[in-house]
């Protein structure tokens, strides 16, 4: 998790406004304003540290245009973690000025699971009586409401039990941690990963008392809330005895690695675990030709690459890599939410890229940027499918729901 912004001084000191960040930050590409760079931002919080400016809503508005996507981090030839700092300052801005809105959905209902639930439900209902799309329609709901689909009958916590048995002899014990939005909006990607790690020789443990990553309520700065939520997830994993835990959502991934509540339990990359658990297991390769999109929070901040492209390739002969497939597709979380028409303005530049591989097929492990990249595929008429990589190993693996 993120730090006060006062204990960051010595790193927003040591930047020195040389530029370079600009040219990777995907929001200032499309403003190009300098309050959009990643510089900027860093000079408004180290503004707002010092008192030499007061907390206010333009400022919250500025510190808002940001992905959290960490290229600039990644860039930056002082080290400055202009990630860290930006949520830092958000958090202070969700003190100093406080968004009633924001501290209801991320406070109050994102960080109690059964809110949450109901808010799925509710929303559901509305999608089928078709009131969302009259809302859309009339002007009375925003358009980013398109991205989230049409929500699914039941969520995955429904189906998947606490302890799933491994098939076969058991190789090693394993917590999966079940993310808010795979759980209620991609229950199939979280039985495809169950059903592969049982079938591969996994014991897999998913506690039923499991809250948000916390990472939605981190980057809307209620720091308290997700660290809150940290300690409780940490204390279902410890409660059924897991040692290791993995995650098919690349958000949740960021989330647990970064939590110093976890630091007793090792979290493992699902795509590394599964290269490790494949040989010996007969693949039905998949004919068509496919492309993988890098999660931010995988590809930057963990700094996972290789391991999703060596599983992609062992199970697609056809496999295809796209220009620019670790830039941001312009998800970002709540960003596309706040933000629509500059995710938008991203996002082509992504589609773009897929376009350009000819593949019948997109993949990637990150829920937010499934939803953004399956609506851009829409907006432009492309019937191309957005699959979880484990989806496509339990095809090829022979399972069948």
């Amino acid at each position: 998790m993120s730090m006060d912004l006062n204990s960051l001084k010595e790193h927003y000191l040591r930047c020195v406004r040389c530029g370079q960040c600009r040219a990777v930050c995907p929001v200032f590409a499309g403003i190009g304003n300098e309050t959009a760079a990643p510089r900027g931002k860093v000079f408004l919080a180290h503004m707002l540290a010092a008192g030499e400016l007061k907390a206010d809503a333009e400022i919250a508005h500025n510190l808002s245009l940001c992905l959290l996507c960490r290229a600039c981090t990644r860039e930056c030839p002082s080290a400055v973690p202009v990630h860290k700092i930006i949520t830092a300052a958000r958090s202070l801005l969700a003190r100093e000025v406080p968004n009633t809105l924001q501290k209801i959905i991320f406070k109050e209902i994102w960080s109690r699971s059964s809110l949450l639930n109901i808010s799925a439900r509710l929303l559901r209902g509305c999608q089928n009586l078709g009131l969302t799309v009259l809302g859309r329609s009339m002007g009375m709901l925003p358009p980013a409401l398109d991205l989230v689909g049409k929500l699914p009958r039941r969520p995955a916590r429904s189906f998947i039990s606490e302890v799933t048995r491994p098939e076969g002899a058991p190789r090693i014990k394993v917590g999966y941690f079940l993310g808010c939005a795979t759980n209620l909006m991609f229950p199939h990607v979280a039985r495809s990963t169950v059903a592969v790690l049982s079938l591969l020789g996994c014991e897999v443990i998913t506690p039923r008392e499991l809250k948000c990553c916390g990472l939605p309520q981190e980057e809307n700065g209620q720091m308290d809330v997700a660290e809150s939520l940290a300690r409780s997830n940490f204390a279902a994993f410890q409660r059924l005895g897991s040692k290791a835990i993995v995650t098919d959502c690349a958000s949740c991934f960021a989330a647990l690695k970064d939590s110093s509540a976890f630091k007793d339990i090792e979290i493992m990359d699902l795509f590394q675990l599964l290269n490790g658990l494949l040989p010996g297991h007969n693949l039905k390769k998949i004919d068509r030709a496919i492309t993988y999109h890098d999660p931010c929070h995988l590809a930057k901040a963990q700094g996972i690459t290789a391991a999703p492209r060596e599983l992609l390739t062992r199970i697609c002969p056809g496999f295809r890599e796209m220009p620019g497939a670790n830039s941001c597709c312009g998800g970002g979380g709540s960003f596309m939410l706040y933000h629509y028409n500059t995710s938008m303005g991203i996002l082509d530049k992504k589609i773009s890229a897929i376009k350009e591989t000819g593949a019948k097929i997109v993949t990637t492990s990150c829920p937010s940027c499934t939803m953004q990249i399956r609506h851009g595929l829409a907006k432009q008429g492309l019937p191309i499918p957005v699959i979880h990589p484990v989806e496509l190993l339990a095809q090829t693996l022979g399972i069948i729901f």
